[in-house]
């Protein structure tokens, strides 16, 4: 059973293909040669806090690597320093015990003197046709759990406020991406302000950078392996 409806991941595409309005909103952050950022105030969230939202791509990274190495959680442990450990389970759905879904559990360090913070979350990729133009977005939806559904560690502050969703498809010689993405989570805790905003401009550009060559190292380490586009609608 999965967790998001297709009418969101087509509504994530609308979003991205409304190019007038995509920006509504929002207020530039910071760029570089690769990304746009733009952030607003996550009002029904954390009135303190922004949510981003992201706009650019590469030309040398394949959509269907990018979507394929961001879902593989057992190939990140090979690139990503701060990851600690993952586990997928099955949460029964509450309106209908038969029904299930997948979950992931998530742990990350984080520098001392912070504990570490851990994500239950769903994630989970729909490829979306757009007909007019026979462009394939693959898109990616992440989404918090209730707490309840995985148990809490002592010592590891759960986050459970995290939202992550990407849509990507082909450059038009095939060879890179274009992506999309919006993000937030409350990383809780005292943790000053002007830190959180210090991360958002240093560590989000490190972590991109860092998924760029891990999609190289997929590339190089995986040649023959395709990922594939399922899940269309």
């Amino acid at each position: 059973m999965p967790f998001f409806t297709d009418d969101v991941f087509k509504d994530f595409v609308k979003q991205y293909k409304n190019g007038n309005t995509l920006f509504d909103g929002w207020e530039f952050y910071m760029k570089n040669e690769d990304y746009q950022v733009y952030r607003r105030p996550a009002h029904d969230r954390n009135p303190n806090l922004y949510e981003y939202r992201a706009i650019g791509g590469w030309k040398d990274v394949r959509a269907a690597t990018l979507a394929h190495v961001y879902l593989d959680l057992d190939f990140r442990e090979k690139w990503d320093k701060n990851m600690k450990s993952h586990q997928r389970f099955t949460v029964a759905d509450s309106a209908n015990a038969e029904d299930h879904y997948d979950g992931l559990h998530f742990e990350i360090k984080y520098p001392w003197p912070l504990a570490n913070r851990d994500y239950v979350y769903a994630m989970e990729k729909r490829v979306v046709r757009d007909d007019e133009t026979s462009i394939d977005y693959q898109v990616i939806l992440g989404e918090s759990l209730l707490a309840s559904s995985f148990p809490q560690t002592k010592g590891v502050v759960r986050i459970d406020t995290y939202k992550q969703n990407i849509c990507l498809h082909p450059t038009e010689d095939g060879n890179g991406c274009y992506v999309f993405m919006d993000y937030f989570d409350d990383p809780k805790g005292n943790i000053p302000k002007s830190v959180i905003n210090w991360a958002a401009k240093t560590a989000v550009p490190m972590f991109i950078n860092s998924l760029k060559d891990a999609c190289k190292l997929f590339e190089e380490t995986y040649p023959n392996k395709v990922p594939s586009l399922e899940h269309t609608c």
